[in-house]
């Protein structure tokens, strides 16, 4: 009964996936490269799905899924390498994310293991890659939309037939609790609240921007899968009990509600210094009624946020340099540090920022913060010139900000850091030639500027803590 359930789905899937196709036309069949690599970096390693036995919770993962990574960047600078758009174009208007990944790169010199820090600086690199891959479309608006939406088709489905008819597949004890916790198509439960959150907050938009351009191709049968998806959703984050991104996610789709607003529609350039007055407002509250942890403590939730302050404490103790830290990705199989932490401390630190202190100390620190400085100011710029991908670049902005600190999602494979790559990167060519072949944005179509001419050169080639 449950593999006709299974099988049942995946026809459907399928099916599904055909339609969306059919209602996205134009994109080339590159888009998969990034379709699959999200669909993998959300969910659990090829290894796993085709049991070849790779481990659950290594960094360097099996063969298996070090040749699917290499085949997926090989095949996106290959795909690269056949579109004529500027790549030092790219590299100067994203210099925050260029100086970062480059300190990253150095940071290398350092780890216990080079070999093994620069493979997983190397895949963390192909994030850069396979988003360009996306960005590179004709409609890239369309592209990134496309690439989740597809995933969440699948994924999220999948994961509640998981959780209720493959309790082995679907659900794992928790080595801190013993409590049984719903993972679905992930290893642990947080990794699936990431990967809801990722899906739910590019699926919000799709919704938006299909209704807002009336796509006459988009029917009852549409909307109805998508309401389904949706309350899925709603249920799997009830299940999987992961209230960082419960408020993560409300929190985007608060800031991408709001465009459709009359008022703010009109004001779009102003939402950063709503955003900034809102962060005032709260830090007031807390320091007059102590507002933050009355929030926490309403989601069910101590101040420990769950435990993680011990986890930072315990961190912080090891005495890792605190200047340059351990090499990128070295921290965690350092056995000179993993012998002074309890058992309980297991390959995340829970903080994307407390992650970064571990490999570049607070020097790194200081290059995630010009990094997310110069994304600000990029991304505020696109505020002041208007549209609905403006929008979206920030809501994933803020979300990324406040999930970063409860999960480890800076340079740590996951799909927020994927999509976070993506809208601080933007546009791969400049915003008017992108937005002119992007129909189905008309509010993007009525406020394009005009942009300096750039001549296209062909390119050369975590772990669960309840």
């Amino acid at each position: 009964m449950q593999q006709l359930i299974l099988l049942g789905f995946l026809l459907f899937a399928l099916w599904l996936i055909r339609r969306d196709i059919a209602m996205r036309p134009g994109l080339s069949v590159a888009i998969w490269i990034p379709t699959l690599w999200v669909g993998i970096i959300a969910s659990r390693p090829l290894s796993a799905w085709i049991g070849s036995g790779g481990a659950s919770d290594t960094l360097d993962g099996s063969p298996v899924d070090r040749m699917f990574y290499l085949t997926m960047i090989v095949a996106a600078v290959i795909t690269l390498s056949r579109r004529a758009f500027s790549l030092q174009w790219v590299m100067a208007r994203s210099w925050p994310i260029v100086l970062f990944y480059a300190f990253l790169l150095l940071s290398v010199l350092w780890a216990n293991s080079l070999e093994a820090s620069f493979k997983r600086w190397f895949k963390e690199t192909g994030n850069i890659l396979v988003a360009l891959v996306i960005l590179t479309e004709s409609n890239p608006m369309q592209a990134i939309r496309a690439v989740f939406v597809r995933c969440a088709l699948v994924l999220i489905p999948l994961s509640l037939i998981f959780i209720r008819y493959f309790p082995d597949l679907g659900r794992r004890y928790s080595q801190h609790s013993g409590q049984m916790e719903a993972t679905g198509v992930t290893f642990q439960k947080n990794s699936l609240g990431t990967m809801l959150l990722v899906c739910c907050i590019v699926f919000i938009w799709d919704w938006m921007e299909r209704t807002r351009a009336g796509e006459k191709g988009w029917t009852v049968v549409d909307r109805a899968v998508a309401l389904a998806v949706m309350a899925i959703s709603v249920w799997l984050f009830f299940l999987c009990d992961s209230k960082t991104s419960m408020v993560t996610v409300a929190v985007a789709t608060i800031l991408l509600a709001a465009i459709r607003l009359p008022k703010f529609h009109r004001r779009v350039s102003a939402f950063g210094i709503y955003t900034v007055a809102a962060v005032i407002a709260l830090l007031t509250m807390d320091n007059l009624v102590g507002v933050t942890e009355m929030i926490v403590r309403a989601l069910g939730r101590d101040m420990t946020f769950t435990g993680r302050t011990e986890v930072w404490r315990e961190l912080f103790a090891v005495g890792t340099d605190p200047l340059f830290g351990t090499g990128f990705m070295s921290f965690w199989d350092d056995r000179f540090y993993q012998d002074k932490l309890p058992n309980w401390v297991a390959f995340s630190a829970h903080n994307g920022y407390v992650e970064i202190y571990l490999a570049g100390g607070m020097i790194g620190v200081g290059f995630l913060g010009l990094m997310l400085l110069g994304v600000a100011f990029i991304i505020k710029a696109d505020l002041k010139r208007g549209g609905s991908y403006a929008v979206v670049r920030f809501a994933v902005f803020v979300a990324v900000l406040i999930a970063n600190f409860f999960e480890s999602n800076f340079a740590c494979m996951t799909p927020l850091g994927f999509l976070f790559l993506l809208v601080a990167i933007g546009y791969a060519t400049p915003r008017d030639e992108a937005l002119a072949a992007a129909p189905s944005e008309p509010d993007d179509l009525a406020l394009q500027r005009v942009a300096p001419h750039v001549t296209p050169t062909p390119v050369a080639g975590a772990p669960h803590f309840p």
